[in-house]
């Protein structure tokens, strides 16, 4: 049986106008239902039980925000049957993507939505179902475990850990892992976001960041250090930025000491995470640095053969004039006097020519240490 076929999709407006040229393309692929009100999508959940809820924010009524949240909050639906809920909006803000995250959203479409991307968005949360299931069924056997090593740790005890692990991370994704896990422990659900040069890395407690989930990071990287809305709460850094988004606001004291936490283990990322770059730097330095010795070796190696040929060549030629000039000599019927003459001033630039070739071997000798030079920094 063709799995996509049993993906239900529920489309949640009040404008039939909208929602019809969607439905439309979506029933060609998945099993789907039109409601037109938020109190409609509530109660027909339990009896079509959808896996993606395409979820219009301005309703009469319930809007789109309290729907997903009563949706989140029943507890009759575990977290492994909760829906993916993509929320669509002719309003695009800052805040009306903060309240979509806040109140439970996986994804956001600005009005009016086309048929195309609707199917593309609904196909991208399906495929991030499937494997957030799988990691919430593993996670859950694996919880009872992590939780009974870390008992022990009082809140402080954590902040150390997490100071003094980060910077023995030996990757970006270790450093995340990490922090995820640390304040997992202390019952907050952590997304964090690293920045070495040239990348942006997003990583969350479960599996796949979400579009809706990079979205905020991306508006809020820049923001103050510590900023919080409502139960979202995010710590910013040059190179890191973690967003919690249950923050326990109801208890105050709690939420104070969790902040000062929160910013001192955020420090501790920043730091693990320019460690990270600068390790990486270090070691394209030391490979470019390689390439270079190699690249010169080989162009000293090229020159000395070319000064030692030029070497024997040079002696082959004197050598060859040597005796022709015996040769002439003899042949013009000089007198002994004059040959003498002739061969002692022949001699003498010979000599000078050799006392050159002596200096060439000293060079040659530089050339050797250099290359042994070379290849002991190597």
């Amino acid at each position: 049986m063709d799995e996509q076929a049993e993906i239900r999709v529920m489309l949640v407006d009040d404008d039939e106008y909208s929602t019809a040229p969607v439905n439309l393309l979506l029933q060609q692929t998945y099993k789907t239902l039109c409601v037109d009100s938020g109190e409609a999508a509530l109660a027909q959940f339990d009896a079509f039980r959808p896996d993606v809820v395409l979820l219009d924010i301005d309703m009469p009524g319930l809007n789109g925000y309290e729907t997903c949240r009563r949706l989140r909050t029943r507890e009759d639906v575990t977290a492994d049957q909760q829906p993916a809920v993509i929320f669509i909006s002719s309003h695009d803000t800052l805040e009306e993507r903060l309240q979509a995250y806040d109140s439970g959203g996986d994804d956001f479409i600005n009005k009016p939505a086309v048929p195309d991307e609707v199917l593309r968005k609904v196909q991208t949360v399906v495929k991030m179902l499937s494997q957030q299931k799988r990691l919430h069924a593993e996670k859950q056997s694996t919880y009872k475990a992590l939780i009974d090593v870390l008992t022990d740790l009082g809140e402080h005890g954590l902040v150390i850990h997490a100071l003094r692990s980060s910077l023995a991370c030996q990757s970006m994704p270790e450093l995340a892992a990490l922090i995820i896990d640390v304040l997992g422990n202390y019952g907050l659900t952590a997304h964090v976001q690293l920045r070495p040069p040239g990348e942006c890395l997003t990583f969350v407690n479960e599996g796949c960041v979400t579009p809706l989930e990079e979205s905020v990071f991306d508006h809020v990287k820049n923001f103050e250090r510590i900023f919080q809305f409502r139960r979202q709460l995010i710590v910013n850094f040059p190179h890191v930025s973690i967003l919690v988004r249950n923050m326990p606001v109801a208890d105050s004291d709690r939420c104070g000491r969790l902040r000062d936490y929160l910013a001192m283990i955020g420090e501790g990322c920043e730091q693990g995470a320019q460690a990270l770059i600068h390790t990486a730097q270090i070691k394209e330095r030391t490979h470019k640095l390689e390439a270079t010795a190699i690249a010169v070796e080989r162009a000293i190696h090229a020159l000395r053969e070319q000064y030692q040929q030029q070497q024997q060549q040079t002696l082959s030629i004197t050598q060859s004039l040597n005796q022709r000039l015996v040769q002439q000599v003899f042949l013009l019927g000089l007198s002994e006097q004059q040959e003498q003459q002739i061969e002692e001033l022949f001699d003498s630039e010979i000599d000078k020519m050799l006392e050159l070739f002596n200096h060439g071997l000293d060079f040659d000798s530089q050339l050797n240490d250099l290359v042994m030079l070379l290849k002991h920094n190597d």
